[in-house]
């Protein structure tokens, strides 16, 4: 007798959980009890309850003829924005930022050699007599160095540019 009742209740609450396909799973994934699968929007439904920008009523119910509220368009964008500042996808910007960063690490191991080359020319030149050439020397040495520093900065600003566009 026992065994029976549990029977009877297991297939009630079955019975009732198929009368209600909405609160089997929340309408992901499954079925919404006012969007059928056939309808265009369906699946723009789906992905919106499933990315948690769109919260369905209880029992599945999207009231999708309702009228859109200015304080539920707010939810709903609110909700988007912070789906897209959280996961950016589209373009994987990891190649790119690597091969600038190999650039800029270049860029930065020749420019350390000239500026040793130009200090080696000015130790030379400050040993030996020619001021002439020794102006001619920290005349390279600050072209060197403004070169430098102009290819570092041009090469950050591309890694910011890739970075954010």
């Amino acid at each position: 007798m026992r065994r029976t009742s549990v029977v009877v209740c297991a297939l009630v609450v079955l019975s009732m959980w198929a009368v209600t396909p909405g609160l089997a799973d929340a309408g992901i994934g499954g079925m919404f009890v006012d969007v059928p699968t056939s309808h265009p929007a369906y699946n723009a439904v789906r992905d919106l309850v499933q990315r948690g920008i769109i919260v369905i009523g209880a029992g599945g119910e999207f009231s999708g003829n309702a009228p859109l509220l200015r304080y539920d368009a707010a939810q709903w964008l609110s909700a988007a924005i912070k789906n897209v500042e959280g996961t950016r996808t589209g373009t994987d910007l990891t190649p790119r930022v690597t091969a600038l960063e190999t650039r800029v690490t270049a860029l930065d191991a020749t420019m350390t050699r000239e500026l040793q080359a130009v200090r080696a020319e000015i130790a030379r030149l400050s040993q030996g007599p020619g001021t002439a050439a020794i102006a001619a020397a920290e005349q390279k040495a600050q072209t060197a160095f403004v070169l430098g520093v102009t290819g570092v900065v041009l090469a950050l600003a591309a890694v910011a540019l890739a970075l954010w566009f």
